[in-house]
């Protein structure tokens, strides 16, 4: 939905000192003569900070499409003068390579009103007005490293006891903005705000000195962010760049002083009163969070403090330097600082150089994930599960916010076919639809002539410098397989309707890849899994798991859509690869059609038959189902086959899962989900990793797991607001008890049901809105049980 300004227009600055990674300070003052609401509406691109009255209120904006920006609205109370800062960056690099976001020019275009006695609002300054000024904010170095291969710069501020000034300060020296030539078009913001909670760190772990030594490996993120942008790296000095020295220091055994103190109002701090030689203070939390992180700082003599924030420790136990790192440089004075940049935190290294006196507060994080309101629930008695749905849960809520990301911090990306299974996981576990909507508004609002064939891109928003490529072109077809899903969820028609055109041109296009062999073919970036189903003789020049993916696909939206040449298409396919199958067998992933016959490139996958099944191919035939079930994944019953190639978490596993899952193996999949989790759970910083034997990660497909428990344990399904129906097929296998609650636009719904073992006697409760009905699916465990819903047998 389009949002109008009243008065505002985008601005920015002129004659500005860098190219890339602008950073401006917008500042205005607004007066209420008697109490009332103020409304701050936001859109900027590339990010911003908002303070009201020198406090931080809040950080955007919710990002969305080339050409359009999101606005982001905020009320509070407003008496007497209020000041009002905006400090942005236009996050940039020669080369257009991003993950979480376009790339494009910086913009601000700001209004603030007042609420009147008619309840009508009234414009007390915009942007475009004389009445906002800009400053540069040259504090932060705009020429820094990278945080990751597809991220913008690291943090490094060099500041003075005024630098934070221009926040409060008067503003009549400042320059005026200007608008920008571009057009831009405004959209509302339907994805939540983040609360900005206070997550304290209460627990000081050590206390270290830290002493030179060899250079100590970055890791690949290090290395990545390097191999991918050697012309960034080539432009920066040496004066520039800190994460390296960070690598070249070790803890050791702590030879100064410290003492606790009280910093007022209940706030505690660290005192460090001999610090000759670099001291380091590290603390943690239980689990990790995201947020900005927060440090309050007083320092006699000029000082520099390294943050250094992550979700796990080395195999020692040592938090070592990495490119999530800031560093503040200070002058003697008093400070609050705030990360710009969210962090993935569960462990927080401060490192203090100092030749005086210098105390610090223990620090906190402002939380910046999505606002669960915990009104979909889930528990048993079985703890296990139980610990992997919170798990599950946990991970979702840090990847979701104004997009679905695959992980927090290292890419913030809105990555497809992640997006298939963070959505379900966002419905299940935190009733939402709104993220999920944004997100796929992005990708419709993409304009298909910047991509080859219209393909939708991998990531969005971001860029990619690669001209006219989507990346990976297999996941343009999940895209559609979650807008029929979404549909199924919300009901909303209109909105699938307005995506129309945009699906039209893509699948129009995709057609022409149905070559001689009677499949489609001849694509360039192909991806099934992180396993050998990503080898190029799994995918090229013909992939018969994509081909099914695509075959359904075209199924679907023929569907949605009534469109009979996609009907057509998806039938002819369907039908060339039933014809291909006896002469296969279970043999082979890829494919090479020479001389009219199809010949074999390398071996069949576990991820490439889970897609293959997934996308509604021999689910009927039991010399694959019963291989499949019992002879695959992470615990087989059966002896695995050698010759089939192994799958990963990402995406072959979790494709698995949900295939598990439709086929009512919830045994199975129960069994394989603790295998994989249960050790992620009880050894990791409380979030599921990308793939098998990933040090650390969290990456928001993982949500599904929890969705899956969800359905497949206790049986409740997704709620269906097409149908105003959900799905009851409870496995209680040994459970005694299950409950759980699930939410739609008319209201929360409650089942949980109790097993006596001994009497097969199954005891359900149901509570439905009104207009709502359950459709009941008893499996075959419970054959023979006397099971009731709601005290009247389900017989």
């Amino acid at each position: 939905m389009m949002y109008h300004f009243n008065k505002a227009v985008p601005v920015w600055g002129v004659n500005l000192t860098y190219e890339y990674n602008q950073i401006l300070g917008f500042r205005t003052d607004i007066k209420a003569e008697k109490p009332a609401a103020m409304k701050i509406a936001l859109a900027a691109r590339t990010y911003y900070r908002l303070y009201v009255n020198g406090k931080m209120k809040a950080n955007g904006p919710a990002r969305t499409a080339k050409g359009y920006c999101r606005t982001d609205e905020y009320r509070i109370p407003a008496d007497g003068i209020m000041k009002i800062a905006i400090e942005v960056i236009a996050l940039d690099k020669p080369l257009k390579y991003s993950n979480d976001n376009t790339m494009e020019p910086g913009l601000l275009t700001a209004e603030i009103s007042l609420e009147g006695e008619d309840g009508c609002w009234e414009t007390a300054a915009a942007t475009g007005e004389d009445s906002f000024g800009y400053m540069e904010i040259l504090y932060r170095k705009s020429m820094a490293e990278l945080m990751s291969h597809s991220r913008g710069i690291v943090e490094y501020y060099q500041l003075t006891q005024d630098s934070l000034g221009w926040i409060t300060q008067d503003y009549e020296s400042f320059k005026k903005p200007v608008p920008v030539a571009e057009s831009i078009r405004f959209l509302e913001r339907r994805s939540p705000y983040p609360t900005y909670r206070s997550i304290p760190f209460r627990k000081l772990l050590k206390v270290k000195n830290m002493e030179p030594c060899e250079k100590i490996s970055g890791g690949i993120v290090f290395e990545l962010a390097q191999a991918f942008n050697p012309g960034w790296y080539d432009m920066l000095k040496a004066e520039d760049m800190f994460i390296e020295k960070l690598l070249e220091e070790k803890e050791a055994l702590f030879s100064g002083q410290w003492k606790a103190v009280n910093m007022g109002e209940g706030q505690k701090g660290i005192c460090v009163t001999d610090c000759h030689t670099a001291s380091a203070f590290v603390f943690s939390i239980p689990k990790s969070e995201l947020g900005f992180i927060h440090l309050c700082v007083q320092t006699q003599k000029d000082a520099v403090i390294d943050i250094i924030n992550t979700d796990h420790t080395d195999k020692e136990g040592v938090v070592r330097g990495n490119t999530y790192a800031a560093r503040y440089e200070l002058e003697k004075g008093s400070y609050n600082l705030i990360t710009f940049e969210p962090r993935l935190t569960r462990y927080l290294k401060i490192i203090i150089r100092t030749n005086g006196e210098i105390t610090f507060s223990y620090p906190d994080l402002l939380d910046y994930s999505y606002p669960d309101e915990e009104i979909c629930q889930f528990e048993c008695s079985d703890g296990e599960l139980n610990l992997i749905y919170e798990g599950a849960k946990r991970t979702l809520r840090l990847n979701t916010l104004d997009i679905f990301m695959d992980c927090p911090q290292r890419e913030r990306g809105g990555w497809l076919c992640d997006s298939q299974f963070t959505s379900r996981a966002a419905w299940q576990l935190l009733g939402d639809l709104q993220v999920e909507k944004d997100f796929i508004e992005n990708f419709m609002l993409t304009n298909p002539e910047d991509y080859a064939e219209a393909f939708f891109p991998e990531v969005y928003p971001g860029e990619n410098y690669r001209e006219m490529s989507p990346g990976i072109q297999s996941w343009s077809f999940w895209l559609l397989t979650e807008l029929w899903d979404f549909y199924h969820r919300s009901g909303d028609r209109a909105f699938i309707d307005k995506c129309f055109p945009r699906v039209e041109k893509f699948l129009d296009a995709v057609m022409s890849h149905v070559g001689a062999s009677g499949l489609f073919e001849g694509f360039d970036c192909l991806f099934v899994d992180w396993s050998l189903s990503n080898e190029k003789f799994s995918l090229y020049p013909i992939s018969i798991p994509v081909n099914c993916l695509i075959v359904h696909t075209y199924e679907l939206m023929s569907e949605l859509y009534d469109v009979e040449r996609w009907k057509t298409v998806a039938k002819k396919v369907r039908r060339r690869l039933e014809e291909i199958r006896p002469a296969r067998g279970l043999d082979s992933d890829g494919y090479t059609y020479e001389d009219g016959q199809f010949i074999k490139n390398g071996c069949l996958t576990e991820a490439g038959l889970a897609l293959e099944l997934w996308s509604g191919f021999r689910t009927k035939e039991p010399a694959y189902v019963k291989p499949f079930v019992e002879a695959m994944g992470t615990c087989p019953k059966l002896r695995p086959n050698p010759n089939i190639g192994r799958a990963n978490l990402f995406i072959g596993l979790m494709i698995r899962f949900d295939v598990l899952a439709r086929l009512g193996k919830t045994d199975t999949l129960v069994k394989e989900l603790k295998d994989v989790y249960l050790p992620e759970s009880i050894h990791g910083p409380g979030t599921f990793y990308e793939n098998i034997n990933a040090f650390s990660g969290c990456h928001g497909f993982n949500g599904m797991a929890g969705a899956l428990i969800v359905n497949q344990v206790l049986g409740l399904g997704q709620p269906m607001q097409l149908t105003r129906t959900i799905r009851i097929n409870p496995h209680p296998g040994e459970l005694n008890w299950a409950c759980g609650s699930a939410v739609c636009a008319d209201g929360r719904i409650f089942f949980e049901w109790k097993a006596n073992q001994d009497e097969h006697v199954l005891e359900m409760e149901l509570i439905l809105p009104e207009g709502w009905k359950a459709e009941v699916e008893l499996p075959f465990e419970l054959a023979g049980w006397n099971v009731r819903m709601n005290g009247e047998s389900c017989a």
